[in-house]
């Protein structure tokens, strides 16, 4: 195959971003490449389904290279996560077939892990991508060697040269969130391609207000990235409330279905005097009902105040256990049961509904940590939901190096070599889990179910036999979870929230979510 093409008088960007009709940040990438004057677009291949992520048929591979055929990019990036490796490689090899792109990747896994694609790709970008791909579009169109581009890997004529990373961004404000609904959008699913915004029909708008985050858990990415970018610049950073609205605004004009807003924040820590301004200005200016993302450890009680009156109506709250022991050993959290229960009293007093996030099928917990969890689940204030999460160890992590050093798993259990998210992101009961595992998830399912008496849930937990042969608690759990879920489901509807993109998402017949 001939070298990459680099001096195409017509340059064409086609950005690819696999099971991810939700990621702003490519449709990021593709807007400073246009304000940039340069052809980019976006290419959504294929779509995440809760439980259900399926690999791609003959048909969307063949669609795939025809519509790569058809745009002719000179450029085609590549941005993913770790379980979506081996279908990136094959993707990646498909456009060797049939194209002389210039190939980058980026995004999480090629940040953390940047070898896993030099041999598969011309460049990696490791980090924030917005000026080296730019410089890197610049280079390439001119028929200069883009060897020496901060951020970057590249690989030519066998050799590899791995650049140094330049600082992060501090002003978000100048990026091109105003040209985010102007770039060209394609989308790949069920055997068909289509031109257009696979989100036109979502009912809920997703943002983010800021970049990383201040905390430090051994499970999350951003434990990685603060380690990759020490010394280079403040790690969490935040947008202004002007460019923010004025994405917002532009987002309501462009999607008309558009009911609520969510900010997809690792954590939803602004200073005050941000939360002051943007909660004078919010309502007016945007109006749509809200929620967000938050660590209990920076529970405020005024603030939560402040953004209930302009629009607050959800949190999300990641607790992940409630053992003392777990949370720090496990996951490097430091978070206390006392600002969970006053987060859940004064979200319940405000009239906020809150879903606490929680990590079960830890190879390192013990019956006592699981006790903890469930112990404060009953003491909550109800009705609050439940998002479980199955415990998934990825690439370098430092949950997976504590994993591989008990002996609990073996790289191959590790994201990118394996895809257990794609069967098991959220906790469903069809999959297998030993018995005690099956004993506790049910018990802790039920406790977000207010038609179930807690001391029901307390005379169940000590049934020894239930803990040897969960199977009747588990039938007990699907029925109360089924309720629920419908009850979910008619709310949503009534708000106009229950759109054909979240029932796409997430009702399966298989894998059904616990709530």
């Amino acid at each position: 195959m001939a070298a990459p093409s680099i001096d195409q008088p017509d340059f064409r960007a086609l950005l690819v971003t696999p099971y991810g009709f939700q990621n702003q940040g490519v449709r990021l990438l593709a807007a400073e490449l246009r304000r940039a004057g340069f052809d980019a677009r976006v290419l959504f291949f294929k779509a995440w389904v809760n439980n259900n992520v399926r690999p791609p048929t003959a048909r969307e591979l063949a669609l795939f290279d025809a519509h790569v055929a058809e745009t002719r990019p000179a450029l085609i990036g590549f941005g993913f996560g770790s379980p979506y490796l081996r279908i990136v490689t094959e993707l990646t090899a498909r456009v060797r077939a049939n194209s002389d792109a210039f190939v980058i990747w980026g995004g999480v896994h090629p940040t953390i892990s940047p070898e896993d694609g030099i041999d598969a790709a011309d460049a990696v970008c490791v980090g924030e991508g917005e000026q080296p791909l730019l410089e890197l579009a610049g280079a390439l169109a001119a028929g200069r060697s883009p060897d020496d581009i901060a951020n970057l890997w590249v690989r030519r004529n066998g050799r590899i040269t791995r650049n140094a990373l330049r600082p992060l961004i501090q002003n978000l404000d100048a990026l091109a969130y105003d040209r985010l609904f102007d770039v060209p959008l394609a989308w790949i699913e069920r055997g068909r391609l289509a031109a257009g915004d696979p989100l036109a029909d979502s009912a809920v708008y997703r943002v983010f207000a800021s970049r990383g985050c201040p905390f430090h858990c051994a499970f999350c990415y951003n434990s990685q990235y603060r380690a990759i970018y020490h010394g280079l610049g403040a790690y969490h950073r935040v947008r202004g409330v002007e460019s923010l609205l004025g994405e917002l605004e532009t987002a309501r004009r462009r999607l008309p279905r558009g009911r609520r807003i969510r900010f997809d924040d690792d954590s939803f820590i602004f200073p005050r005097s941000w939360i002051d301004e943007f909660v004078a200005r919010y309502p007016g200016r945007v109006g749509l009902p809200f929620d967000l993302l938050l660590n209990p450890e920076a529970y405020d009680p005024e603030a939560l105040r402040l953004l209930r009156d302009a629009g607050l109506c959800h949190i999300q709250a990641g607790v992940q256990s409630a053992s003392p022991e777990e949370l720090p050993r496990d996951y490097d959290r430091c978070g206390s049961n006392e600002h969970v229960l006053a987060l859940a009293r004064t979200a319940r007093s405000l009239g906020v509904e809150i879903t606490f996030d929680l990590i079960l099928d830890n190879p390192l917990a013990s019956a006592a940590d699981k006790d903890a969890t469930l112990d404060l689940l009953l003491e909550l204030p109800r009705p609050f939901n439940l998002f479980l999460y199955s415990l998934t160890p990825f690439p370098k992590s430092e949950l997976a190096t504590k994993l591989l050093a008990a002996g609990v798993i073996s790289e191959n259990d590790i994201e990118g070599r394996a895809t257990k998210s794609f069967r098991q992101f959220r906790l469903s009961f069809d999959y297998p889990r030993p018995a005690e595992e099956t004993f506790y998830a049910a018990l802790i399912s039920l406790t977000s179910k207010r038609f179930i008496p807690r001391g029901l849930i307390r005379w169940l937990a000590r049934r020894p036999v239930l803990r040897r042969s969960p199977g009747p608690l588990k039938l007990l759990a699907r029925i109360a979870n089924l309720v629920k879920l419908i009850g979910i489901a008619v709310r949503m509807a009534r708000r106009g929230e229950l759109s054909r993109f979240h029932l796409r998402e997430y009702v399966t017949l298989r894998g059904r979510l616990v709530q």
